[in-house]
């Protein structure tokens, strides 16, 4: 059901790479109230966290970093007071899950994002030809 759900958002924004729109499309799910099961569920599962080059602790929990989209990175550190103590690549929101079954979940949207980018490439190699990378003389 969530696969399916972000698949539809895939399929309206084919010129977004995909791990940008699998940023965007978790962004647009927790910023807005829940009004679907699928909602409710990204809301339960999944969290923003704060990351630091300088205070980073190891991931233990192997669960794949989805930075936030830079609009909503800006949007947090105005409503924090940050944005002039800390700026730029100092600090980082992500996405995180908040339970064992938010990582996976994380972690399965993430591969399926990387598939669908793989299969968006292959399709494109396939439609080349040789005579296409001919030169002039």
């Amino acid at each position: 059901m969530i696969l399916e759900a972000f698949a539809e958002f895939l399929h309206k924004v084919p010129e977004l790479p995909a791990n940008q729109a699998l940023s965007a499309w978790l962004w647009e799910r927790l910023k807005n109230p829940a009004a679907s099961a699928v909602d409710q569920v990204i809301h339960c599962e999944v969290g923003i966290g704060r990351h630091s080059k300088l205070n980073q602790s190891p991931n233990l929990n192997r669960s794949r970093k989805i930075r936030l989209p830079q609009e909503a990175e800006l949007a947090i550190k105005s409503q924090t007071k940050q944005a002039s103590i800390e700026t730029g690549a100092e600090v980082g929101y992500f996405f995180e899950g908040t339970s064992a079954s938010g990582v996976r979940l994380l972690n399965s949207l993430y591969e399926y994002s990387m598939s669908y980018e793989q299969q968006k490439w292959s399709r494109f190699v396939h439609g080349v030809k040789a005579s296409d990378f001919k030169l002039e003389q």
